[in-house]
């Protein structure tokens, strides 16, 4: 390129360096310059984790909505039918396929009771075992009801930290389930590319 177009970091200097800057204050030649090049750091590393994340994995970037195919709606019922009966939360492992944006849930796992607290079953236990390929993440019971007779059909703000957890231990989107009633479940997928949190897709019957 001719000298007035170049590009680089010389070219900014150089274009810039002969204006003239306040009386006692900095060249804003060079100010401009940390400022376009601290502009340019913050944008390369946000773009960092994205590229790093393709060479993992493929996201189901396109997903609109889930659904429990039929050989995963007994075992979620029989999760929910002994968390109801113990009166405590229970986690499962959850695998499946994407078709046509759909996420398909058609593995379940129940998770050994005996590693749960008083709350359920421990995070770490559940980000250990419900690792991918296999699984692609957890469902869990809400079988408290927030004012006698109403559940809570949406993820707490723990829910959402070990949603988290997962991703950050495995580098993949994560699909996750609430069970909050016998039949319905609110499910979502997690991940830094791509998150269904909101919409008539995230409402599963089971």
């Amino acid at each position: 390129m001719g000298s007035g177009g170049g590009t680089g970091t010389g070219s900014c200097a150089g274009n810039l360096s002969d204006r003239a800057a306040p009386a006692g204050g900095p060249s804003l030649g060079g100010s401009l310059c940390r400022r376009i090049g601290a502009a340019l750091v913050i944008q390369l590393a946000a773009a960092l984790p994205a590229s790093t994340q393709q060479l993992h994995y493929e996201s189901p970037s396109r997903t609109t909505g889930f659904q429990v195919d039929s050989e995963a709606t007994p075992p979620l019922r029989a999760l929910w039918q002994a968390s109801t009966a113990a009166g405590a939360e229970r986690v499962a492992c959850i695998g499946g396929e994407f078709h046509d944006g759909v996420g398909h849930i058609t593995r379940v796992l129940v998770l050994d009771s005996g590693t749960a607290d008083s709350l359920g079953i421990s995070a770490a236990a559940s980000i250990d075992r419900c690792s991918p390929p296999q699984w692609f993440g957890t469902a869990h019971t809400h079988i408290a009801l927030y004012d006698g007779q109403h559940p809570y059909p949406n993820f707490s703000g723990a829910d959402r930290g070990v949603m988290m957890l997962w991703w950050r231990r495995w580098t993949v989107d994560g699909v996750f389930c609430v069970l909050y009633s016998s039949t319905e479940a609110h499910c979502e997928l997690q991940g830094a590319s791509a998150s269904l949190v909101a919409g008539p897709g995230t409402r599963v019957v089971y």
